[in-house]
């Protein structure tokens, strides 16, 4: 397997980068604002044109300010490469049509890179869960400081703010956990001078269910869920952001006990790019697209500003 890495994003710099060439995957970089020579690399690019016209790639892996994602998740599939896309895939649906349509056309996998779940501690979760009928709420919070006023985060012409950032770990905690109609919803959305979107909250009952989101810029750092069952409370801290070099905690609340369960180091983007290399050897190039448009149909439909 080899890689081609559009953009040299601080993701790509902390982990992306680490992760492949700790595994010995070959990787070339294209990157148009990085000049300096790039260390344990096969082969780096100053233009994603050129790169992608040359490369000889097996994947793309997209790490871009989100306002280029279709754009070169487009040229990528055309071009005959798998794709993986740092989240989220695109903005409309009209765009997710066309790069699905792409998708199916060339026989290419395509994939947004939306991972916590791959983490034991999520897995654990679930197992501890037992049936999924049996919750009644979940509850997430997750509040950064913040971001600096120069951050992508904050730039609406790249196509920042809550709902593009955060917006797929709430549209995945809904597919993961909710497969019932909707019966109704409330969604609170706050906008800063530009028109951007820092702040929103929504409470979703479902036929037996309620989905309660709370995910904002500004403010103490917060990255929990809580799911409350028949039997129990269980909340994960850092379920959106696991860290791959530290031990983590699962807590279970009942009426007779609290119990913590140890997490162990897990890294949960290699238990994702484990599972694409999966469904790339068995051809099985479609098995993320359910995903992705439910998760773009989500974000876009049902959590948007009306």
């Amino acid at each position: 397997m080899k890689i081609l890495l559009l953009g040299y994003s601080n993701l790509a710099k902390k982990r992306l980068l680490d992760f492949f060439t700790n595994k010995k995957i070959n990787i070339s970089i294209a990157s148009i604002s990085h000049k300096k020579k790039i260390k344990n690399i096969s082969k780096q690019y100053s233009s994603y044109d050129l790169a992608l016209k040359n490369s000889d790639a097996d994947l793309v892996y997209i790490s871009l300010p989100n306002s280029l994602h279709y754009k070169w998740a487009f040229k990528a599939l055309k071009l005959g490469y798998h794709v993986i896309v740092d989240k989220p895939l695109c903005d409309t649906s009209y765009e997710l049509n066309k790069l699905i349509n792409l998708s199916y056309k060339n026989k290419k996998l395509l994939c947004e890179a939306t991972f916590f779940n791959y983490h034991s501690q999520f897995i654990k979760l679930i197992k501890l869960i037992g049936n999924l009928n049996d919750i009644k709420k979940i509850k997430c919070n997750f509040t950064i400081p913040m971001p600096a006023k120069n951050s992508i985060l904050q730039s609406k012409p790249l196509k920042g703010g809550v709902l593009m950032d955060m917006g797929p770990y709430a549209s995945s905690i809904a597919r993961i956990f909710f497969n019932e109609k909707i019966f109704s919803k409330k969604v609170f959305i706050k906008k800063n001078k530009n028109e951007l979107i820092t702040s929103l909250k929504f409470s979703i009952n479902y036929k037996s269910k309620i989905y309660l989101g709370n995910f904002k810029f500004g403010g103490n750092y917060k990255n929990e869920i809580y799911v409350y069952s028949k039997k129990n409370i269980l909340k994960l801290n850092r379920v959106f952001s696991p860290p791959s070099k530290q031990n983590l905690e699962l807590i279970v609340k009942s009426n007779k006990s609290i119990i913590n369960y140890k997490i162990k180091k897990d890294d949960c983007f290699a238990n994702f790019f484990n599972e694409i290399i999966i469904k790339i050897k068995k051809k099985d190039y479609y098995f993320f697209i359910n995903q992705i448009k439910f998760d773009n149909h989500f974000r876009n439909k049902v959590i948007k500003e009306k």
